[in-house]
């Protein structure tokens, strides 16, 4: 049922680009160029959102992991230009730093976390593959969560100046996703169930004992 939620906030937020017109840009821009790559960050960020909740979704990861693991691709296909784009709009705020400073580590954080989902599963660690994909759908759904702080915020403090709502909502966007992630990944053991890479004998140790069993 949430995978629903986070997807219809998704596709609302998304729809006011669907048109292409300029005028209905919820954050001011430069011109049609910064229009261009707004849009162009919010369609793969729509995509990223789509494809993770899908990986997330038990019975499609057991009944057909051929499905789980396209979708998979299509994420971080989608995740990883977005993320960059995110940091180039980030810079052309018109606010300066206190809009600037959240999406572009909020930014920098999602290329990283999916930089290692990825990195883990080409190298077949899954378990650590899970943790980063975890990370990275925290971060994947800050485009949800920080309209739902923006709301709350709003209402809670509704003579409070606008700017410091904004910003107020685009780091807790984040950082609360990234400590509830953190207390999932710990509280269900996830990090006590990898190898450990002491336990793993290394190449060199490999080869001396096979050359004490030759002798």
């Amino acid at each position: 049922m949430s995978g629903f939620v986070v997807m219809g906030i998704t596709a609302f937020a998304a729809s006011a680009y669907v048109t292409l017109d300029m005028s209905q840009a919820r954050p001011e821009v430069h011109g049609p160029a910064h229009y261009g790559l707004l849009v162009a960050h919010i369609f793969t960020g729509t995509v990223a959102v789509v494809a993770g909740v899908s990986q997330f979704w038990p019975g499609l990861r057991s009944r057909h992991p051929r499905v789980h693991r396209v979708m998979g691709r299509v994420y971080f296909a989608a995740v990883l230009p977005s993320a960059l784009l995110g940091i180039v709009c980030a810079q052309l705020s018109f606010y300066g730093l206190a809009t600037s400073g959240p999406l572009t580590v909020l930014s920098v954080l999602w290329f990283a976390s999916a930089a290692q989902g990825l990195r883990t599963a080409r190298r077949r660690r899954f378990g650590a593959h899970r943790i980063w994909m975890i990370r990275g759908f925290a971060l994947t759904s800050a485009a949800v969560t920080g309209r739902l702080w923006g709301l709350l915020l709003g209402g809670l403090l509704p003579d409070a100046d606008g700017l410091l709502v904004f910003t107020t909502a685009n780091w807790l966007s984040f950082v609360v996703n990234l400590l509830v992630a953190e207390w999932w990944i710990q509280s269900r053991g996830y990090t006590r169930a990898l190898p450990s890479e002491a336990l793993k004998p290394s190449i060199s140790s490999r080869s001396a004992q096979s050359s004490a069993s030759v002798a």
